[in-house]
């Protein structure tokens, strides 16, 4: 059922940003919420198959969010990713949900680059960690 949704949130998301491409209005708010759709749905995968490391997803949110220089945020950032890569490193289908988010979302691994940026990154992870999180009662 996973896979299903993932597949038609990929769709759907192709065939919005193909339309925006031949002139067709697409409002911004729809991209926001297919990035939103995808983020949480990574997050949600990623903790259904590692509900161990859930309370250690969520101290690290906590970290990155209390961060607000560019800099520390940045190192939050990449640490977040470092974390993340170790628990999808023996899974290539959350490896390629992973890659497919960031590619939809326009994140750099290294982090936001300018202050202006700042609220695009905390919104991803806002929208990860919720999908963390729902990952957590549904294996309860």
């Amino acid at each position: 059922m996973n896979k299903i949704r993932i597949f038609l949130v990929l769709v759907l998301s192709l065939f919005i940003l193909s339309c925006a491409g031949m002139n067709v209005q697409v409002s911004k708010d729809s991209v926001t919420v297919l990035q939103t759709a995808a983020t949480s749905t990574v997050g949600y995968l990623i903790a259904k198959n590692n509900i161990e490391y859930v309370d250690d997803m969520v101290t690290w949110y906590n970290y990155f969010k209390s961060e607000t220089k560019l800099e520390n945020v940045q190192v939050a950032f990449q640490d977040g990713l470092t974390q993340l890569s170790k628990l999808i490193s023996d899974d290539p289908y959350l490896q390629l949900q992973v890659r497919n988010a960031m590619n939809l979302l326009e994140i750099n691994v290294e982090g936001p680059q300018t202050e202006l940026e700042l609220g695009k990154y905390q919104a991803v992870v806002d929208s990860f960690m919720s999908g963390v999180m729902a990952g957590k009662m549904a294996s309860l």
